[in-house]
C-alpha cells in the first residue's frame, strides 16, 4: 500500500477542539514535531478518514492544513535547532526509544 508524506499544520484556540484534533493525528501515526506541527505518512485511505474525522472535530473559525510532501522533499528538509528522527517519521524503524 502506498503511502504519503504529510505536514499536518493546525491553528486551534479552542482547547477541547485542539486536544481532539491531536489525538485524531496521534491515532494515524502522526509525530509531533512542534507544538502545532504533526508529520506522518497516509495511505489514500487513510487520508479520506483523517479528513472526515477533522471535518467533525474542527470548529468552523478554526483551521488544520494538511500538507503533502514527496519523499525526496521531506528528505531535503533543513532542521535548525533540535530536530526529529526522519527515520522514525518516515516508517523506517519499527520503534523509538526515547
Amino acid at each position: 500500500m502506498k503511502k504519503n508524506m504529510y505536514y499536518a499544520v493546525y491553528d486551534i484556540s479552542d482547547n477541547k477542539t485542539r486536544t481532539h484534533t491531536i489525538q485524531a493525528l496521534k491515532n494515524m501515526g502522526f509525530v509531533r514535531i512542534q507544538k502545532s506541527v504533526f508529520c506522518g505518512s497516509l495511505s489514500s485511505q487513510q487520508k479520506k478518514d483523517l479528513i472526515e474525522n477533522l471535518k467533525q472535530i474542527t470548529e468552523e473559525n478554526e483551521s488544520v492544513y494538511l500538507i503533502l510532501a514527496c519523499q525526496a522533499c521531506f528528505g531535503k528538509v533543513t532542521i535548525i535547532g533540535h530536530g526529529f528522527d526522519k527515520e522514525y517519521v518516515t516508517n523506517d524503524l519499527e520503534c523509538m526509544i526515547l
